[in-house]
């Protein structure tokens, strides 16, 4: 596998590169990145040919900060550094409002989110339209972070991780599964749509295996759904949180893995585990475009 560049300070834990990579043909690409509080994710797509070509992630170090683990980063990967074509990201957090469109006033953002979440200091908040919902998703970006990708991307557009999760799932619910499931970093999202109408969208924390199903059990009682009948899909990052699925697998009628976007091709290194586990930042420019 052809690899580019020569990390020396901090070192990728996932670094998959399509032979047919050229860096000097970066502004007919597109990037996306993700932000996580454990990491730093971002993925090509060669616009020309529809194709996923790159797919990289950084692991964050326990002692460095998220501002520090982002600005070592930028520093020395020359893929973040080079121009594209276009440039979104995706902020992963637990902290975001949805709000129907007839409702929304982009003048009341900071509202909208303090009201469910408060609004911390030192942070940008932000919105996206959500089409296939039609409403908009509220959530907030450390001014910092912000900084510091403008200053490499200064035609970056932001988004929130529900975002692409709703509008992949609203335009492409999954067969018999009226519930969607996304982990990540010790939070579960919890989808539900029925007869193409979106029920619910909410984020627990999840500590243990017994909490997703607490929370999930709580989810369809409050819906008159029963837990042993229903299907239940998942996605995300559940490399690291296998026991939560083996426990809700227990009590559903049946569990199955999330189907990332058939229509886009993706180069033979980016391996299907791999396009599920990064469901949200693979669909981003789909559902976003």
């Amino acid at each position: 596998m052809p690899e580019t560049g020569n990390n020396s300070e901090i070192k990728a834990d996932i670094d998959l590169i399509d032979e047919i990579f050229d860096i000097s043909q970066s502004e007919s690409y597109h990037l996306s990145i993700q932000i996580a509080e454990k990491g730093l994710s971002f993925c090509i797509f060669n616009t020309v040919i529809s194709k996923y070509i790159v797919l990289r992630h950084y692991q964050f170090a326990g002692l460095n900060t998220l501002i520090d683990s982002c600005k070592k980063i930028f520093e020395t990967d020359e893929l973040l550094q080079a121009s594209y074509k276009s440039c979104w990201c995706l902020e992963v957090s637990s902290r975001s409002t949805l709000v129907p469109e007839r409702f929304f006033d982009s003048s009341d953002a900071e509202e909208y989110l303090s009201f469910n979440h408060g609004v911390k200091k030192n942070e940008q908040v932000m919105h996206n339209f959500v089409s296939g919902a039609q409403l908009y998703n509220v959530f907030s970006v450390p001014l910092e972070i912000k900084i510091l990708l403008e200053e490499y991307h200064p035609k970056l557009k932001w988004f929130h991780h529900a975002s692409p999760f709703i509008e992949w799932m609203m335009l492409h619910p999954q067969p018999a599964s009226p519930i969607t499931l996304h982990f990540y970093g010790g939070y579960m999202d919890i989808l539900l749509i029925k007869n193409k109408q979106l029920l619910l969208y909410n984020t627990f924390e999840v500590n243990t295996p017994a909490d997703s199903i607490y929370f999930l059990a709580g989810v369809l009682s409050l819906h008159k759904m029963s837990l042993s009948s229903t299907s239940v899909s998942y996605a995300g990052e559940l490399k690291e949180s296998p026991l939560y699925v083996e426990m809700i697998r227990k009590y559903v009628l049946r569990i199955n893995e999330c189907e990332p976007f058939s229509t886009i091709t993706y180069s033979h290194y980016l391996i299907e585990s791999m396009r599920k586990r990064f469901i949200n930042l693979f669909n981003l420019y789909g559902c976003a475009s």
